[in-house]
């Protein structure tokens, strides 16, 4: 019956090692799932960090049902609500600007200003691509105002410096190579979004960020000036099956991991809740609100999450093992008070007065009798709650002796 009701009401172990989608390996993505694996290691959790090629097909692995990814670094704005209805956030993780770099003779302050231009959109499958074309369409740019190219990373970086684009779109932190690299290149320059109030009050899983001048070179002063940009943030997803006891592990390990910030968000600031465009889990949103479970910070994992799942089968454990907690002072008290009490047979069959008159050689032989029981007596350890018994077995020790005595030596 125990096993039955574990079977039926305790919930499964969670699984002893995950799958993580990041994306390519010179990416932020598949970087920071290696910083996760090492965090989620220490609670004997194996991690598989899997290479991809972004956003798109991250996505794609998570609503695959015969996939084996159930984690995912994925950019804000990718999730559409009916597709991904299955998916769920634990949390957005930092943010990552979008940056439009611009041939260095072009005098570009707004997307709209981009008609007519060849810009690098990203590659297919990116969230640069998606976020890109989503914000030039919004501006009025589509395929029929300029010529969109399906290139981005070092390739977009090279055409541009080449001079065979006008612009092109990154969405990557501040140290990516080729960020760092067109910033300082003379053929290159950083564009200053106007309307980036009007673009994060349209589009809500963007933020507005504003590049300080000298930002990404301090002794060069690269930016030159206070540059506006928006970022949408890296979210860290989950399929909504995911064991609820591998949430708040991820989320403390994310916390690990981002805590201290980076140049364009403060210490403690991520993971949040803000920028998030797909539902938060359960889990997460009692995280955000009561931090990790209580057991979980006390104990190793695997002790808290077995805690935790036994937890169920207390109430009926309780229930079952009340008769046995009542019914164990009286049997205590009856296994000592026998240890006592089970003298007295012997002691009945020694004692002259419950027989006929006996001779003084009967008397003798009975003495010898009691003396061998008195000494296996001295040897019984008794508790001292249980003491009165065991002296009232000796005063009748004692009764019986010297009346075995008398009887000997009248006879004798």
């Amino acid at each position: 019956m125990a096993t039955l009701a574990y079977v039926l009401f305790v919930k499964a172990a969670p699984p002893g090692s995950i799958e993580i989608a990041a994306g390519a390996k010179d990416g932020q993505y598949y970087h920071f799932a290696n910083r996760y694996a090492k965090e989620l290691k220490r609670n004997g959790i194996k991690v598989h960090v899997r290479e991809t090629q972004g956003s798109a097909e991250n996505l794609d692995l998570l609503t695959d049902p015969a996939g084996k990814v159930s984690v995912a670094l994925v950019q804000g704005g990718m999730a559409d609500a009916e597709l991904h209805a299955d998916l769920r956030a634990l949390g957005s993780l930092y943010r990552e600007p979008l940056w439009i770099f611009l041939r260095h003779d072009l005098e570009v302050t707004r997307l709209g200003q981009l008609a007519g231009c060849r810009i690098a959109v990203g590659k297919k499958g990116s969230g640069t691509r998606l976020v890109a074309i989503q914000l030039l369409e919004a501006c009025g740019v589509g395929p029929d105002q300029a010529t969109l190219i399906d290139a981005g990373g070092q390739e977009a970086a090279d055409r541009l410096e080449q001079g065979s684009i006008d612009a092109a779109c990154f969405v990557a932190s501040i140290d990516t190579g080729y960020v760092q690299r067109l910033g300082r290149s003379p053929e290159a320059r950083l564009m200053n979004i106007e309307e980036q109030e009007a673009l994060t009050r349209h589009f809500r899983e963007l933020s507005a960020v504003t590049v300080p001048a000298g930002l990404l070179d301090l002794a060069h002063d690269v930016p030159p000036e206070d540059t506006a940009v928006v970022a949408p943030a890296a979210l860290l997803v989950v399929r909504s099956t995911l064991h609820p006891a591998l949430a708040s592990v991820l989320l403390e390990a994310a916390r690990r991991v981002h805590a201290r910030g980076d140049a364009l968000s403060a210490p403690g600031e991520f993971p949040s809740t803000r920028f998030v465009d797909l539902p938060l889990s359960e889990e997460a949103e009692h995280y955000y609100r009561y931090g990790p479970p209580f057991l979980q910070r006390l104990l190793p994992f695997w002790l808290a999450n077995f805690l935790d799942r036994i937890k169920l089968l207390a109430l009926p454990l309780i229930v079952l093992a009340m008769p046995l907690i009542r019914a164990t002072p009286p049997l205590l008290r009856w296994r000592i008070r026998r240890k006592v009490y089970r003298w007295y047979a012997r002691l009945r069959e020694i004692d002259p007065l419950m027989s006929c008159v006996i001779s003084s050689a009967e008397a003798r032989l009975r003495l010898e009798n009691l003396r061998e029981l008195e000494t296996q007596i001295a040897h019984v350890e008794t508790p001292l709650s249980y003491m009165e018994e065991y002296y009232n077995l000796r005063v009748h020790l004692d009764l019986v002796h010297r009346c075995l005595l008398d009887i000997a030596e009248t006879d004798g």
